[in-house]
């Protein structure tokens, strides 16, 4: 357990800071464009849908970035420690980050007087930001490649403001019209995304 707190806490430090700082700046940002007073439920889903979701981009995209360098990779493939419970580490800390977003997110509506369903909102956001983290992560996975992870994530995101009834289940922006039964469906197409990120990965470097 030791070692694996060690190099979670090295990622962070060294690799996973500026990703963090910036989404930390962009959540700072929010309160230039969007409004957290006096929101209904449609509201409250909107400001999580069109800006927050965001966050899930920003902070699962980036985990494989360290290997994106083959010498870098290599080396960490020589060690006893698998490549694969690397990942699964990181992926726990994004995780963590986004739970904290939506919940610091849906404190600041409720406590500027916002209606809403607390559960849902909490549960739906975070079921949507895992998913269009999870499109990221997945292409930067396959591909090696960081920068086509965000670009593929942020296109599924425009995708859906004028293209969103051809995705069916996994169409973002369902809060907003009092739909919420996307999140089973989401979540584990979110699940399989990164699952075959890590194990797609590990047969490419093999």
């Amino acid at each position: 357990m030791e070692k694996y707190l060690r190099a979670g806490s090295s990622f962070a430090r060294r690799q996973y800071a500026p990703h963090l700082f910036i989404t930390l700046l962009f959540c700072v940002m929010s309160v230039f464009f969007v409004s957290f007073r006096n929101l209904d439920d449609f509201q409250a889903a909107k400001v999580m849908e069109m800006y927050v979701s965001f966050a899930g981009i920003l902070l699962m995209t980036p985990l494989f970035f360290p290997e994106q360098n083959p010498e870098i990779w290599l080396l960490k493939k020589s060690k006893a420690t698998p490549l694969w419970h690397l990942y699964l580490i990181r992926l726990l800390m994004a995780v963590f980050f986004l739970a904290v977003i939506v919940t610091g997110f849906t404190q600041m509506m409720r406590q500027g007087d916002s209606q809403f369903d607390m559960r849902n909102l909490w549960i739906g956001s975070f079921c949507e930001m895992f998913f269009l983290g999870s499109i990221g992560f997945f292409v930067s996975g396959i591909t090696n490649q960081a920068v086509l992870g965000y670009m593929v994530s942020v296109l599924y995101f425009v995708a859906n403001i004028g293209a969103a009834k051809y995705l069916g289940k996994f169409a973002l922006f369902q809060m907003a019209k009092g739909q919420y039964d996307f999140m089973v469906p989401m979540t584990a197409a979110a699940l399989l995304l990164v699952t075959g990120g890590i194990v797609l990965r590990e047969r490419i470097s093999a």
